[in-house]
């Protein structure tokens, strides 16, 4: 489990993280998007890093909030909104809480999930970052019912998003600008699922180096 204060460092390692990404994340893009991914996934975590950083105060649900807010308000286009939900839906989870925990971290990424799903229209096989979280959501549900630690739940969801990323590979892009390139969206991983497994293997290995 993760105090308030670890929830932060956590968040800022996820922008750090975001940051050190940008050019291969807008590689990914530019085969079959507008090629600016990266980019706009690194102005949003630069801006979310200085909110964070001028947060002293406040509690896992707080942080996690901030964030999202953060990254709607700076991403811009559709991916604000999308990502941005997750970290806000995590906040809804948090409620009340004082730690957060597999619990949490299941319970606010499955809403997360239904979120997207209502905000892009896109379900699964579209090639899009849903193709990398429901699996990861399935793999939390599991450690839920198993009553597995954090640190046990983050390294099984770690490797069902990278299963769930690599799925995108052979799939024909249906949602967002890469549905124009048709076929040759084939053969190639969609950015967006690539972020959000980083984003698990950044949580992952912040809960686990602690």
């Amino acid at each position: 489990m993760l105090t308030n204060i670890e929830v932060k460092k956590m968040l800022i390692a996820i922008s750090e993280m975001y940051g050190e990404r940008e050019e291969e994340l807008s590689l990914y893009d530019a085969v079959i998007g507008d090629g600016d991914h990266g980019v706009t996934m690194a102005r949003g975590a630069r801006a979310a890093i200085q909110k964070m950083q001028s947060m002293e105060e406040g509690s896992v649900e707080d942080f996690f909030k901030a964030y999202g807010r953060t990254l709607v308000s700076t991403l811009g286009g559709a991916i604000g909104p999308l990502f941005g939900s997750l970290f806000l839906e995590w906040a809804k989870a948090a409620k009340g809480k004082e730690m957060f925990d597999v619990n949490v971290l299941c319970t606010g990424l499955a809403r997360g999930e239904e979120k997207i799903m209502s905000l892009g229209g896109a379900v699964l096989g579209d090639k899009t970052m849903l193709d990398a979280i429901h699996p990861t959501v399935l793999s939390l549900i599991e450690s839920l019912n198993n009553k597995d630690t954090l640190t046990e739940g983050l390294e099984k969801a770690k490797i069902a998003a990278r299963k769930g990323r690599d799925a995108t590979v052979p799939m024909m892009a249906l949602k967002g600008r890469s549905r124009h390139a048709k076929e040759l969206s084939v053969g190639h991983v969609d950015a967006g699922a690539a972020s959000f497994y980083y984003l698990m293997e950044t949580m992952e290995n912040f809960v686990a180096s602690r």
